[in-house]
């Protein structure tokens, strides 16, 4: 998978199985969730989560093995997602 959709999807459903989770969730777990939907190794999903936790939708726990968590922005969007909440500000 290499075009901006696919890694779109593949972003979403990792935010899916850690929204579906409570707490920490290891990346080998994420991996079996979502792997046969998207057919990634775990290292493929290690680089998503390392872009994800850059981008401070989820945080990583530093134990070993490594495990992640929604942040409370993540937890926040999904919510409105899901709530159909428009937080764009348009002028006229």
């Amino acid at each position: 998978m290499s075009t901006k959709s696919d890694k779109t999807y593949i972003n979403l459903m990792i935010l899916r199985t850690l929204a579906t989770t409570k707490g920490r969730i290891s990346v080998k777990r994420i991996h079996n969730e979502i792997e046969p939907k998207v057919g990634l190794t775990v290292r493929s999903i290690q680089r998503y989560l390392v872009g994800l936790e850059y981008w401070g939708l989820v945080r990583g726990d530093g134990e070993c093995p490594q495990g992640f968590s929604l942040t409370l922005q993540a937890q926040e969007l999904i919510s409105d997602m899901a709530n159909g909440v428009n937080t764009c500000k348009t002028t006229t």
